[in-house]
């Protein structure tokens, strides 16, 4: 079993959502109007870290896991009330957008890697 629901690592594919996640200042809109933390971007020792982490065999089922929860969850089933609905959004909104935050440290710890691997060839 792939995670909580059927067919959702076929239908998003980890290679496919570092591909298509926003960058850090727009991932921190995803968080307004609350206040982003100051340290919001990881830095970039910890985006390798997460990159070479997502590599490995450990790393990847981590990664997928963590997708299911967060990027890959679907949307949940609410009451016909306007509030729970909205309530609903903001909850789902707050959970993707964690995802979308590790999944773009790891694509630019990938950048950053092959950044260093060409200023050393």
């Amino acid at each position: 079993m792939s995670g909580p629901f059927p067919f959702g690592r076929q239908m998003m594919a980890v290679e496919e959502l570092l591909g298509a996640v926003p960058t850090m200042e727009g991932l921190g809109q995803a968080f307004f109007p609350a206040k982003v933390a100051d340290n919001f971007d990881p830095g970039a020792d910890m985006k390798q870290v997460l990159y070479h982490f997502y590599h490995t065999a450990e790393g990847r089922r981590i990664v997928e896991w963590l997708a299911d929860l967060t990027v890959r969850a679907p949307y949940p089933h609410v009451g016909s009330s306007k509030e729970a609905v909205v309530i609903a959004a903001a909850k789902h909104e707050a959970r993707a957008a964690v995802g979308l935050v590790l999944m773009r440290a790891i694509a630019e710890g990938e950048e950053l890697y092959k950044q260093s691997k060409g200023a050393t060839t």
